[in-house]
This record gives structure tokens, C-alpha cells and sequence, in this order.
């Protein structure tokens, strides 16, 4: 199972399973892309209900405990989420960290891009939207499951969230931990030939999707220059 979606999925994402393989047959192991709570929040029940790993990349482990980490932090953790939990009581706190704790379960992934139990997929590492971000890869008929590195809904516009139109957009800029490193991330993504790009959050993409991942890495660098000229006040970006 590729990411599980928040804390209060875990009862619904385990009936699906249920359904679809029957009682006898649970999914051997739970990948994660990243640990964000939309991703991973029902990872800690699923696998200890499974009795199964939850895989991450090593540089995501750190994140596993469920604590703010001010050096992996991304501006809506700077700027809503930190204040709001360190303006609650102690017990409090630690009782939100704890239920986030997948340290019991967490397990790093082989350092050679290789997913146990699955032959023909490999992890890459696509870090930017967090650390430790990875999209899987399976190169013999080029699906790539791209988690949050690339998403096909317009998620950083007022106008996009609201209307839920299709358009591939890099992460969220606000849940991004460093914008430069996932424009490189979505970069090395198109230049693994992608034939279907499936993502965390909006419609799978089956046509141009190379041509459009290298559209937008070039769109969104272009629009950085700009921005930064004009905070210097170069007289080309006025």
C-alpha cells in the first residue's frame, strides 16, 4: 500500500482492504512518499493492525516521532501549527505527538532504491515538499506514483483550491519544505520518461506528461527570477 491518508482513514482504508483481497489477505508492507498527516496519519494503525513495516527514506525517519522539527519545518508548521501546539498544555502536546509516533513501525528504505516485495519498483528520492520525499518508479511500462512532488490539481492558487480544476502544479509552496529542491525533484522525474504520472492529490496523467513536468519546472523557475527581481528592483523585472 502506497501512502493511507489521514488518522480517521484507518477504518475505512481497512474495510476497502478487506473487501477487495478478502480476510485472509492484508498488503505485506505500507510505502509511505512522506510523512505529512494526510499521507502517513493512519500509517501506525494500519501496520500494527497488519502486523506490517511502514518504508520511508532514511531522511524522512526523523519525522516518524510525530514532533515539530524546526529544521525540517515548512511555512504552515512555522506559521500556524508550532504556535498553535506550543500555546497548549504540556500533557496535551505530547498526547498529539504520541498519536502521530510511528517509530514502532517505521523502517527506512534500502539504500539502493529497491522496495522489498516488490521486483520492478525502485524509490526515488525527490526531497523538496519534505526531506525525505521518494516517488516510486516502475520503469518496465513507466508508471510513477509521484506523491506530493507533483500533484495534478492547482493547489497553489486561491482559484485552484476553489475550484478544483486539473492542472499540474508542483507541491504546495505552504506544506514545502524547500521550494528550489522539489523544482529539481519534478526535473529528475521527467527525465525518467514517465508514461503514467499517478499523484497524491488529484487525477492521474496519461498524455504529455514529460513535455508538461519540464513545462513546469520551466514556468515556475521563470516566475522565481521575476520575483526576485523585482525585490532587488532591477530595472528588467520592472
Amino acid at each position: 500500500m502506497v501512502d493511507c491518508g489521514w488518522a480517521g482513514s484507518a477504518e475505512p482504508v481497512r474495510r476497502a482492504v478487506e473487501q477487495e483481497l478478502g480476510n485472509s489477505i492484508t498488503p505485506g508492507a505500507i510505502l509511505l512518499t512522506h510523512i505529512h498527516p494526510d499521507h502517513s496519519g493512519a500509517a501506525g494503525a494500519l501496520a500494527r493492525t497488519w502486523e506490517v513495516p511502514v518504508y520511508v527514506h532514511q531522511a524522512e525517519l526523523p519525522m516518524a516521532a510525530g514532533k515539530y522539527i524546526p529544521e525540517f519545518s515548512m511555512p504552515l508548521d512555522r506559521w500556524i501549527i508550532a504556535p498553535l501546539l506550543w500555546s497548549l498544555p504540556a500533557r496535551t502536546r505530547r498526547r498529539i505527538e504520541a498519536s502521530g509516533d510511528i517509530t514502532d513501525v517505521a523502517r527506512s528504505l534500502p539504500r539502493d532504491g529497491g522496495i522489498p516485495g516488490l521486483p520492478g519498483w525502485a524509490a526515488i528520492p525527490t526531497p523538496g515538499h519534505t526531506p525525505g520525499h521518494v516517488a516510486y518508479w516502475r520503469a518496465g511500462d513507466g508508471v510513477l506514483l509521484t506523491g506530493d512532488a507533483v500533484v495534478t490539481v492547482g493547489l497553489n492558487s486561491i482559484r485552484g483550491i476553489l475550484s478544483g480544476v486539473p492542472d499540474l502544479s508542483g507541491p504546495p509552496r505552504y506544506t514545502t519544505w524547500n521550494w528550489e529542491q522539489s523544482m529539481d525533484s519534478i526535473t529528475r522525474l521527467a527525465g525518467l520518461g514517465p508514461r503514467l504520472l499517478a499523484p497524491g492529490h488529484g487525477q492521474p496523467l496519461a498524455l504529455g506528461a514529460v513535455p508538461r513536468l519540464r513545462a513546469l519546472t520551466m514556468k515556475e523557475r521563470t516566475q522565481r527570477m521575476r520575483l526576485r527581481g523585482r525585490a532587488a528592483g532591477s530595472p528588467e523585472a520592472a
